[in-house]
């Protein structure tokens, strides 16, 4: 017992006399410094952290309200469609504002109101996998973008018939990924609530073509003074090839390589097993004009005379008159040999 009480006298001394030490004194200024550093630092993050927390809380608050306000919208729109039609699309209603004088022309007409020739010709126009994609197609994404990559420019979009629809009826014409997103969140919302046909209808009713021409029904008016339901098989063709370009091309230009182009595309998709005369044309058309232009000039030249000439020999009266005796007198001389032989 004594030698505990004696051990624990040592210690206690050794204590005393290592805290009246320089080096103690320092170690404990040391330590109390680092514990007051540790506790500022957790306080000052916590601190952090709360502030962060009711940021992030508010904006993500925020962020859910707009998405609902944004989701409804795009739904109050969409759903809208399932029954009823705009009187004009948004592209429709930026054009006349930017042209208060432009009298646009647009009749809606059912989908059994248009020609099945059209449907198909617009499909194998514009987008070929339409019966098959969900909205957006992946692959015509990836060669619109191969092609833009090429070019140097962004020149082709890849865009489906569903996102073409929803670009023109709700979206402005800008060119940003927000403009994109939003025309994605469209086409996925029509293809779930309205169904291929009634897409199909409504873009037909809505797509331009032509300066102040909007819907399949004034096109077949004005290019071809007929309904819709009345196109054959070629005029079909000539409309769906203008859909790319509606403002520069119309469906009677016959010479023009960018038509050319467009209508053997249609065609071949339209029937991919037929090699028929209508594609014989399109090739030739598609052949590239002469480079001589004077080669240009003489066939020209040779066409006029060609032209002109049957003209010049029918207002030559003399030989007219001339050819009517020639066939009575051969008559005559056939109804004589005739006699002839009965005798």
């Amino acid at each position: 017992m004594d030698k505990v009480k004696l051990y624990f006298g040592k210690v206690k001394d050794f204590f005393k006399w290592f805290t009246s030490t320089t080096f103690a004194r320092v170690a404990g200024v040391i330590l109390k410094w680092l514990y007051r550093t540790i506790n500022f630092i957790i306080r000052q993050a916590l601190l952090i952290l709360i502030i962060y927390s009711a940021i992030f809380s508010v904006a993500a608050s925020y962020a859910l309200y707009r998405a609902f306000i944004y989701g409804y919208d795009i739904y109050d729109g969409v759903a809208q469609l399932k029954d009823t039609q705009p009187e004009m699309s948004k592209y429709m209603e930026a054009l006349r504002d930017s042209n208060p004088n432009i009298e646009i022309k647009h009749t809606y007409v059912p989908l059994d109101s248009i020609s099945p020739y059209l449907r198909k010709a617009v499909i194998a126009s514009e987008d070929a996998g339409f019966y098959f994609h969900p909205g957006f197609d992946i692959r015509a994404i990836a060669e619109a973008l191969n092609a833009n990559q090429m070019a140097g420019k962004t020149k082709f979009g890849g865009s489906t018939i569903t996102q073409q629809l929803a670009k023109n009826l709700f979206l402005s014409g800008e060119r940003s990924f927000n403009r994109k997103f939003k025309e994605l969140a469209y086409a996925l919302l029509m293809e779930h609530e309205l169904g291929k046909d009634r897409i199909l209808e409504l873009y037909l009713n809505y797509a331009q073509w032509g300066k102040d021409i909007f819907g399949c029904q004034e096109a077949c008016r004005t290019y071809y003074k007929k309904s819709c339901a009345k196109l054959s098989v070629d005029q079909a063709i000539n409309l769906a090839a203008m859909l790319a370009s509606p403002g520069k091309h119309h469906p009677h230009m016959r010479e023009s390589q960018f038509m050319a182009k467009r209508r053997a595309v249609i065609y071949q998709n339209m029937f991919p097993k037929k090699d028929s005369v209508l594609v014989d044309s399109l090739r030739q058309l598609m052949a590239p004009p002469p480079k001589d232009s004077s080669a240009k000039g003489a066939a020209k030249a040779s066409e006029k005379s060609m032209e002109k000439a049957p003209a010049k020999n029918l207002d030559k009266k003399p030989e007219k008159a001339s050819a009517k005796p020639h066939a009575k007198s051969d008559s005559k001389s056939t109804v004589k040999n005739s006699a002839n032989k009965k005798q």
